[in-house]
């Protein structure tokens, strides 16, 4: 079953995909889906990274907005 969420640009598809497990395991320049709460929030582009994955910098596509997370905050990053 496939599960349609209500976002504010319309109707987004919960990805098909796992969600990324190990931040440590993403590079600079992947592209990702930022979700939190079952809503999909936008489309981002990872800048950097702990090495540990701990903390990982993303800039939101369309609005260059770096936002800073913490492996702890109720977030869930799909790759693209």
């Amino acid at each position: 079953m496939i599960q349609t969420l209500k976002t504010a640009g319309g109707r987004r598809r919960v990805p098909k995909q796992q969600p990324v497990q190990e931040w440590a395991s993403l590079q600079r320049g992947n592209c990702v889906e930022v979700w939190s709460d079952g809503s999909f929030l936008y489309i981002a582009f990872v800048d950097d990274r702990a090495e540990d994955g701990h903390l990982l910098w993303v800039i939101e596509n369309g609005t260059g907005s770096r936002r800073l997370f913490v492996r702890d905050d109720p977030i869930t990053l799909y790759s693209i």
